[in-house]
């Protein structure tokens, strides 16, 4: 329902084009047991996480960025989901 005006501010929406950032993965890696429950996940939730965490890279905020990352690792590690990413499931099927 956007027009063609508002999908010129939104970024590649593509799936294909979503990176996850070295020093993210690199983390995840460290911990064989949160990157094994990482590969489990939805990849909307791996998506939506990491793009939560990359964010403060760019923004140049990087208390913030290890403070997410931190946290997601813990999370992963103890294979639990947390926060609102699937909007009440309707984005399940993306």
């Amino acid at each position: 329902m956007m027009t063609d005006e508002g999908r010129k501010c939104l970024p590649n929406m593509n799936i294909e084009s979503f990176a996850i950032h070295p020093e993210v993965m690199s983390a995840l890696k460290k911990d064989k047991e949160a990157y094994a429950n990482f590969i489990a996940l939805p990849q909307l939730y791996r998506r939506i996480r990491i793009d939560t965490i990359q964010s403060c890279l760019h923004r140049n905020e990087p208390e913030l960025f290890n403070g997410r990352l931190k946290k997601f690792i813990e999370k992963t590690k103890a294979n639990k989901l947390f926060g609102s990413w699937h909007d009440d499931g309707r984005l399940l099927e993306y």
